[in-house]
């Protein structure tokens, strides 16, 4: 036989507990969880507010830091804490006004915080605050350099603008670029960073790196600038002849020198027809052959039985441009 005392008992839980589902969802719009078997238990709605804004930093690699307001307390004494939720799951409690996560991998990611009060057996608590979405970011940067806004590469005749720049790919964004010329010392500048290397020499040496916004740094990297700034000596003893074929004039000459990038080649400077040969200027030659570092030409199209003179200038794999060579000619095309 059950007993009349015990039925009317378990009739009574379940009736408060359904009457504190409908009064804490249908009177304040925020949930409530919990149940009583205490017949005494004054049972009270509240109106919790979420935090009215929310900020999100990353400041150290891979970690995210977030910040909200304060919750105005409700009457009596109520137990203030907040949840931190990511992608809308929670993933910490507190009861300060700040909170630091880290996850699990690189990427971007949603935050809301609710604000939760205890209540009673149970607690109330708030619709989400506004989401940020901030990036988890502890992969280091890519970083790169230019000589005068091209490669470092071969040789240059004159000052280098040397510029370290760095990609960050999906991540929070570049930081800083360090450089350290010639082990002169490193110096650290917001990326991207440019200094200039000065001076002539096969063997400057810029050391570099650089680092993401949140500290995720890159190591370093060497690159070598070679400067050549003097000039290679002219081609000597410059001789012309008929060419083997109609229209046709060899031109030969000895190598002229260059003492740190070398010689990379020669531009043959060719009059029109003429019966002597002028000063050699480049009016005065206005028809030019580029070879390479050889030591012989024969230059075509010429009117066969007309006369035509020609010089040199040697060009070195720096660029720089001797003087002129003596003039060879003048010399009738075959």
């Amino acid at each position: 036989m059950i007993r009349t005392d015990r039925i009317i008992a378990a009739t009574f839980v379940v009736l408060v507990s359904t009457a504190i589902v409908g009064m804490s969802t249908g009177d304040t719009g925020a949930s409530f969880t919990g149940t009583t078997t205490n017949p005494s238990q004054i049972l009270q709605t509240s109106t919790v507010a979420a935090p009215a804004s929310e900020s999100a930093a990353s400041a150290i690699a891979g970690r995210v830091d977030l910040s909200w307001p304060a919750t105005t307390t409700p009457a009596n004494g109520h137990t203030v804490t907040y949840l931190v939720l990511r992608n809308g799951v929670q993933v910490g409690t507190t009861a300060a006004l700040t909170y630091s996560d880290t996850p699990p991998a690189d990427g971007t990611y949603t935050y809301t915080v609710e604000t939760k009060i205890a209540q009673g057996a149970g607690f109330f608590t708030s619709v989400a605050s506004p989401a940020q979405s901030p990036k988890s970011d502890r992969t280091a940067p890519t970083m790169s350099a230019t000589c005068n806004a091209g490669s470092c590469a071969g040789w240059f005749n004159g000052s280098v603008s040397f510029v370290v720049s760095g990609n960050d790919g999906a991540g929070v964004g570049m930081g800083t670029a360090t450089t350290n010329v010639d082990a002169a010392g490193a110096v650290t500048s917001a990326a991207p960073r440019t200094v200039t290397v000065n001076g002539e020499s096969a063997t400057h040496s810029v050391v570099y790196s650089g680092a993401d916004a949140v500290g995720n740094a890159a190591g370093n990297t060497s690159q070598t600038v070679k400067i050549d700034l003097t000039a290679p000596t002219a081609a000597t003893s410059v001789t012309a002849a008929k060419g083997g074929s109609a229209g046709q004039i060899t031109v030969s000459w000895i190598a002229g020198t260059d003492a740190l990038s070398g010689v990379s080649g020669y531009t043959i400077h060719g009059s029109g027809v003429v019966a002597s040969c002028p000063a050699t200027t480049p009016a005065n030659y206005p028809n030019t052959t580029t070879v390479g570092a050889v030591t012989s030409a024969t230059i075509s199209g010429l009117v066969s039985a007309s006369k035509y003179c020609f010089y040199l200038t040697t060009t070195d794999n720096a660029g720089n441009v001797s003087a002129t060579s003596a003039a060879a000619g003048p010399q009738p095309a075959k």
